[in-house]
């Protein structure tokens, strides 16, 4: 349900964040123990970056932590 950008050569992507404030949405990711970069800090406000330099373990976890995503406040 997330909308990515396609990565040029780089670590990471970019994805749409469900709320448009991408900082509070990084700082509810960050209490499930999901660390991602909030776009503010890249000038993408609204999106939010993801590393892609995890182990497939990582990315499964990951994956369900956002599948479950707190919706914004």
């Amino acid at each position: 349900g997330f909308e990515p950008t396609t990565p040029e050569g780089t670590f990471y992507i970019m994805a749409r964040s469900p709320d448009p404030d991408d900082e509070a949405f990084a700082a509810r990711m960050a209490a499930e123990d999901l660390y991602i970069l909030p776009g503010s800090t890249v000038a993408m406000p609204g999106w939010f970056r993801i590393s892609l330099t995890a182990t497939d373990s990582m990315v499964d976890a990951a994956a369900e932590r956002f599948a479950k995503a707190p919706a914004p406040a």
